[in-house]
């Protein structure tokens, strides 16, 4: 990403879910405050991006409405960036059962979990992670909607090219003897394969019941072999600087996981994200063949 903006994918992933939130039924995961994070020309922009992709592949539609929301199910990351915020979330409310006081999310972009669990905010302390130029426009941007900061919400600046996690949060008020969730959604193929290691063996020095779910894309999405819909979605996010550079194996992740100190709870593949979540929609969300979803515990 540049140095000196915000990131452009973070607006993507806020737009498909205000869409999802203003149009789908049934919810598969429902961001209240997503439509407020965007302005109406970036919302136009998208939208106009949505319309000309589907026309290209010949979606029937009745109108703009009908057939943007076929491309955002279908052609878009929507699908991944739904499936990935409700297994987050859902892992979120089984730690908070269990006496889990701190959630932090590494590469927070425009997530709007403090805003939405306002009831959480006397037993959950939720930790903000990402590049400097990301958190000031986000910090505009809620100005802009009129949104007070939540008392329990940190913001925490940080290069994850250069910085470890650990040192960002320790100048936070982040309890290190307490477990925590880690949200790691969106990142970890737009980082080298030694700074995902390097996140991984920082954090997985933490206090026992401490978990970790992130996503990660297969090795062959950067094949020459890759559908087009990925090769698109690769060559979009270079264009706007934000190139994606890191595949994992599934059959690598244990071995990389335990390495620094972690031991895998569940790893989903697009057939097990199909049968939790997508399972009998008519409307076309289905989960990117070349994605996974994982969730370790710290050993």
């Amino acid at each position: 990403m540049f140095a000196d903006r915000h990131s452009r994918t973070a607006l993507a992933a806020a737009f498909y879910r205000a869409h999802h939130h203003l149009h789908a039924e049934p919810k598969i995961f429902d961001d209240t405050y997503a439509h407020l994070m965007l302005t109406a020309a970036e919302t136009a922009a998208f939208a106009t991006r949505l319309m000309r992709d589907g026309r290209e592949r010949g979606f029937p539609a009745d109108d703009d409405i009908e057939l943007i929301a076929r491309t955002v199910s279908q052609l878009s990351a929507a699908p991944t960036v739904l499936a990935r915020a409700r297994y987050t979330e859902d892992r979120l409310a089984l730690a908070i059962q269990r006496g889990v006081s701190q959630y932090v999310l590494i590469g927070a972009g425009l997530d709007t979990f403090a805003l939405r669990r306002a009831d959480l905010s006397d037993r959950l302390s939720v930790f903000e992670l990402d590049h400097p130029s990301s958190q000031a426009d986000k910090r505009e941007r809620l100005t802009a909607a009129g949104l007070a900061i939540p008392d329990n919400l940190y913001f925490c600046p940080i290069d994850f090219e250069r910085e470890s996690v650990i040192d960002a949060l320790g100048r936070m008020p982040f309890r290190f003897d307490q477990a925590a969730i880690f949200g790691w959604l969106g990142v970890t193929m737009y980082l080298t394969r030694q700074a995902v290691e390097g996140t991984l063996l920082a954090i997985g020095r933490g206090a026992a019941g401490s978990e970790i779910i992130f996503d990660f894309m297969h090795p062959d999405a950067f094949a020459e072999t890759a559908p087009p819909s990925i090769r698109k979605m690769l060559e979009r996010a270079r264009a706007v600087g934000e190139p994606m550079v890191t595949g994992i194996d599934p059959a690598s992740l244990s071995p990389m996981l335990e390495a620094a100190g972690w031991t895998v709870v569940e790893q989903l593949d697009a057939a097990e994200v199909d049968r939790r979540y997508f399972a009998g929609r008519s409307d076309g969300y289905r989960a990117g063949r070349l994605g996974r979803l994982a969730c370790a515990r710290v050993s």
